[in-house]
């Protein structure tokens, strides 16, 4: 078994994308009124929401990459994982192989919705309140926290090798 804990730098560097996000979201929670008007706040959560998301994309690549897929079949996998497989599917695939729980897939599908409804809705007005919004971020940074323990966690990556723990 190929040792996947991330060395120092990557780990830093992962550490601090997920980091920036969370600020950025603080600091929109701090500037959105108290009556829900998500005007005040609109263009930089949409942002947000966005750059999570994809940030949730990325990292489930990567988890598959480092725990399913052989180290030198990883460049060759790489591009299909990234760019022809949904989201929905990388996700599948991780609960399969016990990396994720199914309880995680499902929080991850509904954050997914809300990103999906920012991205692709047409004439969509989200609500801060009716949407879910400060609930469905928290639960999308909880995620994003876990994953990035699953490559900077020592004990925790012993833990889903076992099959003792999932994200």
């Amino acid at each position: 078994m190929a040792d996947r804990y991330q060395d120092s730098d990557d780990s830093t560097r992962l550490r601090m994308r997920v980091s920036h996000l969370e600020e950025d979201w603080e600091s929109i929670l701090d500037e959105w009124d108290d009556w829900g008007n998500i005007g005040s706040v609109k263009d930089e959560l949409f942002q947000l929401i966005i750059q999570t998301h994809a940030v949730i994309e990325d990292l489930s690549t990567h988890l598959i990459l480092v725990f399913v897929i052989k180290e030198e079949f990883q460049n060759g996998a790489f591009d299909y994982l990234y760019s022809g497989m949904s989201q929905g599917h990388r996700e599948q695939l991780l609960v399969n192989c016990g990396i994720l729980s199914k309880q995680t897939q499902g929080r991850l599908a509904n954050f997914r919705g809300l990103r999906n409804e920012v991205a692709h809705g047409t004439h969509f007005h989200l609500d801060w309140w009716r949407d879910d919004v400060p609930e469905r971020m928290n639960i999308a940074f909880e995620i994003l926290d876990r994953m990035t323990d699953a490559f900077t966690d020592r004990e925790l990556i012993d833990d889903i090798y076992a099959g003792e723990d999932a994200i």
